[in-house]
C-alpha cells in the first residue's frame, strides 16, 4: 500500500523546472535585455515599472527587488554590456536629433556619455529610420557598438564604429544598402566574436565591399561576407559548441528553405533541425535572441509553431532550448515574445512581453529551471542525503523505504526508483551539476538539493 501511495505522490507532483514567476508587481512594457555587471542583474527595454518599482527604462534587481539606475534613461533600452568596469547601453532614438552611448559608473553612480553624438543623415521617424544603437560587443579589447548612423560627430562612420580609449573609430566601410525586399534600414542588431573574428548581422545588403545579406565578418582589417547570407534581416547570432547559429525574419539562404534559425556549417547555411512560425497571421513570426547557457542553446522571438525537420511539432511559445541533438519547448513556452535572458541559480530568467509562461500567471518576465524560493529545501520528511556533493551513489538516512524522482536543473527527470534503508542510488552516468531530488515517505514528502561531482 505504501508503494502504491508513493508512485501516485510521484506520478501527481510537478516537474521543478516548470515556470515560476520571478517577482509579483506591474511591469508596464517589454523587457528587452538583461546582462549581468559587478554581480547584478540588469534590466532595460520599454518599462517605466518592472516588478512594482518605477524605473525608467532601465532597472537593477538588487536580491529582493528592482531598483532605478540613477534618473534612468532618456529613451528605451535596447542593448546591455558590462566593459571595463562600466555599464554600457545602447538606446533607441525616436527623433532626427543625436543618440549618444551611455556609461553607467556604477562606483560614483552616475551616467557618462561614451564619446561624441551618432548621426544618421535624412533621418525619418516615421519610417523608423533614426540614429538608435542596437548592439554591444567586445573584439580585439575595444567596445563595439553597431547601430542605425552614418557619422558620429563629424567623422563618417557606417552603422559599427569601435572604441579605442579616446574616441570612436570606424570598422572600415562598415554597412551599406539593405537586403532586398526589406524596410530600408540597415537595423546591425546582434554581434558575436568567436575565433578572432566579429560577426556583425541585421538588414544591411554591404559590409565594407562585399554582398552579405545580413551577416558578415571582420577579421580586423576587411568584411566578409558568409554563403550568400539571407532573405530576410537577421536579428540574433550566438556561438554554440563552436559553431554559429542565426535567427531573424528569414526564409532562405541562397537555394536552402529556413524557418527562421539557421547554423552556418562552413560554407552554406542550413536548417539546424527546427523551424520556427506562428500558427495563424497575424501577428508577424520572428527569431530575435540566441544565447548560449550552461550548456544549451537558448532561441527566444514570436512564435508559437515550432517544427523538428521529420514534421512533427514542439509544442512551443516564444522560447527553445537546444542541448545539441533535442529541442525543447519548455513546458510549451510563454504565452506572448520573449527578448530578453540570462543565466539565474541555475536555470534562467526570460524577459519579454507576456502574461503567462507554462500557465503560470507572470508580468513579462518568469523563471525556467529554478527550484522555487517558496519551496523549503528542509520542509517535509526528516531524511538526510550524504555524500553531498556526491560522486558515482547518494544516499538517503531517515527513511524505512522511499520512492525518489531526480530531476536535473532544466527540469528533466534524471533518474527515478524504489529503495530501501541502506540502498543507494546510483549517479552513474550523470552529468556533473546540481539536482534535485523529491523522496516520498511515511512521514511526506522530503526536497532536497544535491550536487553531482
Amino acid at each position: 500500500m505504501l508503494l502504491l501511495a508513493a508512485l501516485f505522490l510521484l506520478s501527481s507532483l510537478p516537474v521543478l523546472a516548470q515556470w515560476t514567476s520571478f517577482t509579483g508587481g506591474n511591469t508596464n512594457g517589454f523587457i528587452v535585455e538583461f546582462a549581468e555587471h559587478e554581480g547584478d542583474i540588469y534590466a532595460c527595454g520599454f518599462f517605466t515599472r518592472i516588478g512594482g518599482q518605477q524605473a525608467r527604462y532601465i532597472a537593477r534587481w538588487n536580491g529582493a527587488q528592482w531598483e532605478s539606475v540613477g534618473a534612468g534613461l532618456p529613451d528605451e533600452g535596447h542593448s546591455l554590456y558590462s566593459f571595463q568596469e562600466a555599464l554600457h547601453v545602447a538606446k533607441y532614438e525616436w527623433g532626427t536629433d543625436s543618440n549618444y552611448l551611455f556609461r553607467w559608473n556604477s562606483d560614483i553612480d552616475t551616467w557618462s556619455r561614451l564619446g561624441g553624438s551618432f548621426h544618421l543623415t535624412n533621418a525619418d521617424p516615421a519610417a523608423f529610420r533614426t540614429a538608435s544603437l542596437y548592439a554591444l560587443g567586445e573584439y580585439g579589447g575595444q567596445l563595439i557598438v553597431a547601430g542605425e548612423f552614418d557619422r558620429i560627430g563629424a567623422d563618417t562612420v557606417n552603422g559599427i564604429a569601435a572604441w579605442n580609449g579616446v574616441t570612436w573609430e570606424p570598422l572600415g566601410q562598415g554597412f551599406a544598402g539593405y537586403i532586398d525586399g526589406g524596410p530600408q534600414i540597415l537595423y546591425p542588431h546582434s554581434l558575436a566574436a568567436h575565433d578572432g573574428w566579429l560577426y556583425a548581422a541585421g538588414n544591411f545588403k554591404m559590409a565594407g565591399e562585399v554582398v552579405a545579406n545580413g551577416i558578415a565578418r571582420w577579421n580586423g582589417s576587411a568584411w566578409e561576407a558568409l554563403g550568400e547570407g539571407f532573405n530576410g534581416a537577421v536579428y540574433g547570432i550566438e556561438i554554440y559548441n563552436g559553431e554559429l547559429y542565426a535567427g531573424g525574419a528569414f526564409t532562405r539562404s541562397g537555394d536552402n528553405s529556413l524557418g527562421l534559425v539557421a547554423k552556418w556549417d562552413g560554407s552554406e547555411w542550413v536548417n539546424p533541425g527546427i523551424a520556427v512560425d506562428y500558427s495563424s497571421t497575424p501577428p508577424f513570426p520572428f527569431a530575435h535572441t540566441l544565447r548560449s547557457i550552461n550548456g544549451r542553446l537558448y532561441v527566444l522571438g514570436g512564435f508559437n509553431l515550432c517544427t523538428n525537420t521529420n514534421g512533427s511539432n514542439v509544442p512551443c511559445g516564444g522560447i527553445l532550448a537546444f542541448d545539441g541533438e533535442t529541442w525543447d519547448g519548455l513546458d510549451g513556452g510563454i504565452s506572448g515574445e520573449a527578448e530578453a535572458i540570462i543565466p539565474y541559480k541555475g536555470g534562467v530568467l526570460v524577459g519579454g512581453f507576456f502574461n503567462q509562461a507554462g500557465g503560470v500567471s507572470v508580468n513579462n518576465m518568469a523563471l525556467w529551471g529554478v527550484v522555487s524560493p517558496t519551496i523549503d529545501p528542509s520542509a517535509g520528511a526528516d531524511i538526510r542525503v550524504f555524500p553531498n556533493p556526491a560522486g558515482e551513489v547518494l544516499y538517503v538516512r531517515g527513511a524505512v523505504a522511499f520512492e525518489y524522482a531526480l530531476y536535473d536543473m532544466a527540469g528533466r527527470l534524471a533518474k527515478q526508483g524504489h529503495k530501501t534503508a541502506g540502498e543507494a542510488i546510483s549517479l552513474a552516468g550523470l552529468p556533473r551539476g546540481v539536482y534535485c531530488l523529491r523522496a516520498h515517505t511515511e512521514e511526506g514528502v522530503a526536497v532536497r538539493r544535491v550536487v553531482r561531482e
